[in-house]
């Protein structure tokens, strides 16, 4: 049974250093994670979840897609 707090746990492990130093992570990357504990959510939820929740991070997508690039900002942490 998947429990609440394994959403949060899922989100640090997606979460990835780029080569210039950036922590960062895609929106799929956080959804496979999700599977691994037996959540299920689409592209807009894990969208909406990062937007509500993660307040440090900002979506640097370059395009309207939605598997975005996000990004931790400069001083941010993950809450």
């Amino acid at each position: 049974m998947p429990r609440r707090s394994d959403i949060h746990a899922a989100f640090v492990a997606a979460i990835q250093l780029n080569p210039k130093g950036y922590r960062c992570l895609r929106t799929e990357d956080f959804i496979r994670e999700l599977a691994k504990v037996h959540h299920h959510f689409t592209l807009a939820d894990a969208n909406e979840w990062i937007e509500y929740y993660q307040t440090f991070f900002v979506d640097k997508t370059p395009d309207d897609s939605q598997n975005r690039l996000w990004m931790l900002r400069t001083m941010g942490r993950v809450l």
